[in-house]
């Protein structure tokens, strides 16, 4: 099996391109979630089962008209 930092490399490498691909198409996009906190803060989330926990590595948003589904 191959290391977490290999895998971490692997993901890493996707979320750039997803983001390249969606701000090419128009959206602004912001890295988001465990990703961006401090290392205390990432650890004790680590320890709890709150919804929190489950965030998006990346935000995107897009001008026009809002719509809900």
């Amino acid at each position: 099996m191959p290391s977490f930092q290999q895998r971490k490399a692997v993901g890493d490498a996707h979320e750039q391109r997803i983001a390249e691909e969606l701000t090419a198409r128009g959206w602004a996009v912001n890295p988001w979630g465990q990703g961006v906190l401090t290392h205390p803060v990432q650890a004790a989330r680590r320890t709890t089962d709150s919804s929190l926990r489950w965030t998006p590595d990346l935000l995107a948003a897009k001008e026009g008209p809002a719509t809900s589904q």
